[in-house]
């Protein structure tokens, strides 16, 4: 076994003996992460609101297909920020994380 795998197991092993996390919705860290959510979506929207218009209007394959590029990596990048909350919970065996 290399020392990742090492690593690995003994988080593992030790995440069995970690109380159930319980992060408030009040938190500061809840609030940053809610005005991080807020400014990512609404910029995620206008972006892809941008890049639909700009492949709607445009003949050229090129500009075309870097539409298709930025509207799939906001796609991704929205679900990033708004799965982030559950993953974090079923990572850690919270009971909640931020009001999720």
């Amino acid at each position: 076994m290399n020392k990742t795998q090492v690593l690995a197991l003994l988080v593992l092993a030790f995440t069995g003996f970690a109380q159930a996390l319980d992060i408030p919705a009040d938190q500061p860290v809840c609030r940053l992460y809610g005005l991080l959510q807020l400014f990512a979506t609404v910029g995620g929207v206008l972006v892809a609101a941008y890049s639909g218009f700009q492949l709607a209007t445009t003949h050229d394959p090129t500009e075309r297909g870097n539409s298709k590029v930025l509207i799939s990596g906001v796609v991704i990048g929205l679900i990033i920020v708004w799965i982030a909350p559950m993953l974090v919970k079923s990572l850690v065996g919270a009971t909640s994380v931020c009001g999720w």
